[in-house]
């Protein structure tokens, strides 16, 4: 017993060292570059992505540079490209104006972060592939603000040990309540595989891991200074596992639109859009399968109208889903009927949006929702999914006469609410799509992010600011106290001779420090500062 309880002292005894061991060699790594006082680091390694968090970027990148315009900004992406071509990106894809160009610092590593590179494990490889991207991003560039404005939490205790301030804007949380749910469940999901869903042994394992996982993730998330969140369902899960009181700041949408009714009623063929990238849990093949079922069901209401998918395409295996869809579309009959727009600039977006009749969005617990905002900006009526953002914040009523847009969650749901939002009279029409623009207006613009974003930042400048005026008043403090301390200036130093004859000796009756003027001892300079305010009382040798 003594014996196995020595081995188990001596196990943590080394587990506990190496841990020390790793910290500090951390520490040391991601301290290499000096501290940037006055500047702010936003962490996206996805730069060109093309979807709402890269708005929320740029939109943010623009408000840093008017509430500090001392700032030096920089952004660290995975992508090849130089601070003044994203600038002009940023410009020519969201039509967010810069006050002046950024600075950039290439990630090499970007691809730890990518969910395509665990095939199993996903959260944990995620996770640890952004410690490893923080700790790159930080060892070449250490700012005063890490700003983190795609959500890996796991990134923030190095960002701390950098002695940065981490600031968090949380598009959805990496694990919820409700994807442990699911798995409790065994329900059959983007985050749950058939075989999983299908094996009680396979679902306890996974509940476990989640478990163990959002205690995880819930402890890096407390290590940010101030958190801010897309929405009512990802404050409640945030909140929930960072322990924390997030900002809601709705994320900047385009609702400047022009909307032509008329126009737009007169648009041949009629069209049905849907707007997002492509990764799985976009969930466009239920778009696809309902579209499908709507044309066979409602032929009279459909017969001529068009789905139009457009999106960003960020590698091979987007490009590779894009090409599962197509299929799915023939597989389904409406290959004919379905265009797919890739890549497509802000102004082929808006063209887009400002014509079509309704627009549709299929993501379950969509942490927000930016397209369902376009939609009803432009004018489109929403079919969305009845979760999460959209039907907390966006679609808001959902039901009765005062309703915004549709909801639906199954095929024969979004059958239904295609036929029903193609079947609207014009009066109907028009009052539904007044009430949803005049929401997005009013909501989801980018001047309502820049005063809540402005809220969720003043408490971090002035907390900077205060630190900055310390160390300054603390460097001139020293520097006043090496000064009384050091021989004052003598006299003909270097130059005409004193008055008390060599060239160099002090005048006579000229006290300095240490030294007898004519009517005796000298007494030294007095310190400028007080015993209790500085304690320079160390030993220190006398020089005779």
């Amino acid at each position: 017993m003594v014996a196995a309880l020595g081995s188990v002292a001596l196990a943590a005894h080394w587990l506990v060292s190496a841990v020390l061991i790793l910290l500090g060699l951390t520490t040391t790594y991601v301290r290499r570059a000096k501290l940037k006082p006055h500047s702010v680091g936003f962490f996206h390694p996805h730069t060109s992505d093309g979807g709402g968090g890269e708005r929320v970027l740029w939109c943010a990148v623009r408000e840093v540079q008017t509430l500090r315009p001392d700032a030096e900004v920089v952004v660290y992406t995975g992508d090849d490209l130089t601070g003044a071509e994203l600038t002009r990106r940023a410009a020519l894809r969201f039509g967010v104006t810069l006050a002046r160009p950024i600075d950039v610092v290439k990630l090499r590593r970007r691809r730890l972060v990518e969910p395509d590179a665990y095939p199993a494990l996903t959260l944990v490889g995620q996770a640890v592939g952004a410690c490893v991207l923080a700790a790159e991003a930080l060892s070449m560039y250490r700012p005063a603000v890490f700003f983190d404005t795609v959500g890996h939490a796991f990134a923030y205790p190095l960002a701390r040990l950098a002695g940065s301030r981490v600031v968090a804007y949380v598009h959805y949380p990496t694990v919820s309540s409700d994807m442990i749910a699911r798995v409790r469940r065994g329900a059959e999901t983007y985050n749950n595989r058939p075989a999983v869903a299908r094996s009680g042994a396979l679902s306890l394992a996974k509940l476990w891991y989640y478990r163990a996982f959002a205690l995880a993730y819930g402890a890096c998330g407390r290590c940010a200074s101030a958190v801010a969140v897309n929405s009512s369902w990802t404050k409640a899960h945030v909140d929930a596992l960072w322990g924390t009181s997030a900002d809601i700041v709705y994320p900047p949408c385009d609702v400047d639109f022009d909307v032509d009714a008329k126009k737009k009623n007169e648009t041949d063929p009629p069209y049905v859009l849907s707007v997002g990238e492509v990764p799985p849990k976009k969930d466009h093949a239920l778009q696809l399968r309902a579209w499908a079922r709507a044309k066979e069901e409602h032929p009279e209401l459909l017969a001529s109208a068009r789905l139009k998918l457009a999106g960003g395409v960020r590698g091979p295996a987007d490009a590779a889903r894009v090409a599962s869809l197509r299929a799915l579309a023939d597989a389904v009959g409406v290959g004919d009927g379905v265009d797919f727009v890739v890549d497509a600039p802000h102004a082929r977006i808006r063209e887009l949006l400002a014509n079509a009749r309704v627009g549709l969005h299929a993501m379950l617990d969509e942490h927000f929702g930016i397209c369902v905002v376009e939609y009803m900006a432009a004018g489109a009526v929403p079919v969305a999914h009845a979760s999460a953002g959209p039907k907390m914040d966006i679609v808001v009523p959902a039901e009765g006469v005062d309703r915004c847009g549709f909801l639906a969650e199954t095929e024969a749901e979004y059958a239904s609410a295609i036929a029903r939002a193609f079947g609207l009279d014009e009066a109907e029409r028009a009052a539904m799509v007044e009430r949803g623009r005049s929401r997005a207006r009013r909501m989801f613009s980018e001047g309502a992010f820049s005063s809540a974003l402005r809220g969720t930042l003043a408490p971090v400048f002035r907390e900077l600011e205060t630190r900055e005026a310390k160390a300054r008043e603390l460097r001139e403090l020293v520097a006043m106290e090496r000064a009384s301390r050091s021989p004052s200036p003598r006299k003909g130093v270097g130059g005409t001779p004193s008055p008390g004859g060599r060239r160099g000796a002090p005048a006579r009756g000229t006290p300095t420090r240490g030294t007898a003027g004519e009517g005796g001892r000298g007494e030294p300079a007095k310190s400028p500062l007080k015993p209790r305010e500085l304690d320079l009382t160390s030993p220190l040798k006398k020089t005779r």
